[in-house]
């Protein structure tokens, strides 16, 4: 979620390399050492140090000579995902709405001007996920980004989309900002947003935000399906009604948790 460039104050020019190594080879999902050398424009013998050592601690698996990402970093999400709030309150809602509309029902939180995915559940009309516990998106292509934007404070939406990028990921996206602002005051009316195929081709989703009584934003739930089987009713109203009433019931429990 971050670059070198924008990294603050002083920093450690070979653990940059080492997590511009990892996020490399997440994107593709495994790596050899030839292919990371000519991305990074460094020796094999430079990259085979990096590799090695990240193994050695259990951060890449090396399976017949191409890098993956390794289970020490499970350790260190599960425990960044127990202390969110959002995943202890509406982990069990989660499912539930899976299970009633059978589509993929996501907690997403949104951190650095991204949305990360802290948990999901498929209902019985999912074949496969496009993502998955630790996807990273970005806020003005899908129901739960532009959800977070309506619910920033003005002045956090203001520096967000000064540094957002309203980068087309399909015909439909939003690559206007004076378009996107328009639909995030629909969003702060309705307590609703909408992906219309925007991050992915045939798929639509529907979000809603979940704060606090106080106004602090936890974090957003998301269902998404095939188009073809969001529509009408159930796409507009039906869906978004049960989300909204989750969110409502999360919100209550999140008093309760504070009182107690």
């Amino acid at each position: 979620m971050h670059t070198p460039t924008d990294a603050p104050g002083k920093t450690i020019k070979s653990v940059e390399t080492a997590i511009r190594l990892l996020d490399a080879i997440y994107e593709r999902e495994e790596a050899g050492v030839t292919e990371l050398a000519a991305e990074f424009d460094l020796s094999k013998s430079t990259i085979h140090h990096y590799v090695k050592t990240l193994e050695h601690y259990d951060c890449l698996e090396n399976v017949d000579g191409r890098y993956r990402i390794g289970l020490r970093f499970l350790t260190f999400g599960g425990q960044a995902r127990a202390r969110e709030k959002i995943y202890q309150l509406a982990k069990h809602d989660v499912d539930q709405l899976a299970e009633e509309t059978g589509e993929e029902v996501r907690l997403v939180v949104e951190r650095n001007g991204y949305g990360v995915t802290v948990y999901q559940a498929q209902g019985a009309h999912v074949d496969r996920s496009r993502t998955h516990v630790g996807s990273i998106e970005e806020l003005h292509c899908t129901a739960a980004g532009k959800a977070f934007l309506a619910a920033l404070p003005d002045e956090r939406v203001a520096t967000v989309l000064e540094d957002l990028e309203l980068t087309p990921h399909t015909e439909r996206t939003i690559t206007d900002r004076a378009t996107l602002e328009a639909e995030l005051e629909t969003i702060r009316t309705e307590h609703v947003a909408f992906d219309e195929e925007e991050r992915f081709d045939g798929v639509r989703c529907v979000a809603s935000a979940i704060t606090t009584r106080s106004g602090d934003l936890l974090g957003a739930i998301s269902v998404s399906g095939s188009a073809d089987r969001l529509t009408g009713e159930r796409y507009r109203r039906t869906i978004p009604d049960q989300i909204r009433n989750i969110a409502g019931v999360v919100e209550i429990n999140t008093t309760y948790s504070e009182w107690a």
